[in-house]
């Protein structure tokens, strides 16, 4: 569906862009929705294998057998890392190929890990969503969720189209940095320290939260 969208901005919606812009227009997308799509599988995608592996009692037989149930969150985070790293390698080939973005060997590589890095705060956030037990009720929330962040993340429209408020918002959202640094890096600068700590905070704030949220609900079933 990004794929799509981006077709549809860069291709369809591209009138009034200068032709000298073009190519920085053509890139800066290409990162919007190379961003977005990574969010939507991290909470989709990573939310839903959870539940149905709860529905599926595969946390029962951990406790059964002797892995430690972290490594069961490891291997699946690492599962969906690969998801998201093969949907990234989608995306750019078809900004490359169809829009002729150009980038280096390794700004290419670091601009999708730095994706991958600030979309880790979504990875964790669909772990408090998988705690919810019907499927249809953890769609709806995730959909609550992704719209909203995505558009105040500037992932849709540059976010100086919106109201002071919402501008300032999205300096604080960690998704607004995803998209940011792997823009600066195309440029062939450094992502801003701020927007590393902001992702590295929220990363870890969230992870406690899940982590208390899963103790209390395993106190309440017992």
């Amino acid at each position: 569906m990004p794929v799509g969208f981006y077709l549809l901005f860069t291709k369809v919606f591209n009138m009034g862009v200068p032709e000298e812009y073009l190519a920085i227009f053509y890139k800066d997308s290409m990162i919007q929705m190379a961003t977005y799509s990574v969010m939507i599988s991290s909470l989709f995608s990573f939310s839903m294998t959870l539940i149905e592996d709860r529905k599926q009692g595969v946390k029962q037989f951990l406790r059964l057998s002797p892995l430690p149930e972290s490594m069961y969150y490891v291997s699946k985070i690492l599962t969906q890392f690969l998801i998201n790293s093969l949907l990234l390698v989608v995306i750019f080939l078809v900004g490359h190929f169809v829009n002729d973005v150009q980038m280096d060997f390794m700004t290419w590589i670091t601009s999708a890990v730095w994706i991958l890095y600030g979309c880790l705060p979504i990875v964790s956030l669909a772990t408090i969503v998988s705690l919810v037990k019907d499927p249809n009720t953890a769609s709806v929330l995730n959909n609550m969720i992704l719209m909203p962040l995505a558009i105040a993340s500037g992932l849709w429209w540059p976010i100086d189209m919106f109201p002071e408020v919402v501008q300032k918002i999205a300096t604080g959202l960690p998704t607004f940095y995803a998209a940011q640094g792997a823009k600066q890096l195309a440029a062939g600068q450094l992502p801003d320290v701020k927007g590393m700590l902001v992702i590295f905070i929220y990363f870890v704030g969230i992870m406690v939260l899940s982590i208390y949220l899963n103790g209390r609900r395993e106190e309440i079933k017992r």
